[in-house]
């Protein structure tokens, strides 16, 4: 451990000399961490469905029972856009054992998809989407300053960290009666945010499983099952000894499975409280090294049309590893998001 603690200040002496570096391991999770987050909040929308039929008069339901229409004919859509804002603090940006660094964090998020109604298939219902999103994650908005690089006794702008994110998806999901399975694929750029330039790339084939359980008409819980494989490509750390580990530029290579619980309760007609846990397993297929997640979270979400919505979250990371170059770390985010969803 000692040696391993070495190591870890040495690698941080070169990361101050160049701060692109710094962001590799730390960027690549918060983007892993922000589409989670961003996932279980579309989750609440499928699990707890509204009265089709609006009440005339308040309490009518209880009356005379839930009421539905004779026929329903949706028009088709075929393309699906959206724009969500996020703003929150995080206590651990840069994901360290005993420095941590806090901020607050602005991420933007457009993307656009063809994504046609969902049509019949095999009993089911078919979803299938392609399309391309683009994120911008800022630091220190509120509280502009400097980060102290240790031990090199440097200070670097906060905003250095800023960086891009670009993403190609597609996936097919299929869904019958309380079940969802689906597969797909992403293509992901990081970009630092000055002169747009690649400081890492991953191709994710992925596939996942999801559960519903409806409780009761305002409460619902879903279990969801994900597993991916990344081939990446980074710069890796330097060698800084002759008995330090030697990486390629595969290192981060690795596939991760993750189990998912889900609680949504419709609190009233535009709030949904939603109670989340999930556990992930990283493995290191290139280096030996493996990852250990939790994370618990509470989000208050506020649907107020089909098109816009509102949240507030609270989430807390446990990770641990036996990775070389990285450390176990704590982490607690804060904040909240609006998002904009429309279809034609």
């Amino acid at each position: 451990m000692p040696q391993k603690i070495f190591y870890l200040s040495s690698l941080a002496l070169a990361l101050a000399v160049n701060a692109v570096h710094a962001q590799i391991p730390a960027a690549s999770q918060q983007v892993d961490s922000l589409e989670q987050r961003r996932q279980l909040a579309s989750v609440s929308s499928l699990l707890i469905v509204p009265n089709p039929v609006p009440e005339f008069y308040e309490g009518e339901t209880s009356d005379v029972g839930p009421q539905s229409v004779l026929k329903l004919k949706p028009r088709r859509t075929y393309i699906e856009a959206s724009a969500d804002e996020q703003f929150f603090f995080s206590d651990n940006v840069f994901l360290g054992d005993q420095r941590k660094q806090g901020a607050d964090v602005l991420v933007s998020t457009v993307s656009a998809a063809l994504a046609p109604t969902p049509f019949e298939f095999a009993g089911g219902q078919l979803s299938p989407r392609l399309g391309y999103q683009h994120q911008w994650f800022n630091y220190g908005l509120l509280a502009s300053g400097t980060v102290h690089v240790y031990p090199s006794f440097k200070y670097v702008p906060l905003d250095t960290f800023d960086f891009n994110v670009s993403t190609i998806f597609s996936d097919v999901a299929w869904r019958c009666q309380n079940w969802t399975f689906t597969l797909g694929g992403d293509y992901r750029r990081l970009l630092d945010s000055g002169s747009y330039n690649e400081f890492y790339h991953e191709l994710v084939p992925r596939w996942a499983v999801q559960r519903d359980f409806q409780l009761c008409e305002s409460v619902a819980v879903a279990v969801r099952y994900e597993g991916d494989y990344r081939f990446t490509q980074s710069a890796p750390p330097a060698a800084l000894h002759p008995s330090s580990p030697k990486f390629t530029a595969a290192f981060n290579d690795r596939t991760d499975q993750s189990l998912a619980v889900i609680g949504s309760w419709r609190i009233c007609r535009h709030a949904v409280l939603q109670p989340f846990y999930r556990f992930q397993f990283s493995h290191f297929t290139q280096i030996q090294r493996d990852d250990f997640l939790n994370s618990f979270g509470l989000a208050l979400i506020f649907p107020l049309t089909a098109q816009i919505s509102v949240r507030t979250f609270v989430s807390y990371d446990l990770a641990t590893t036996d990775g070389f170059y990285v450390q176990d770390y704590q982490k607690l985010d804060a904040g909240g998001g609006v998002n904009l969803t429309i279809r034609f």
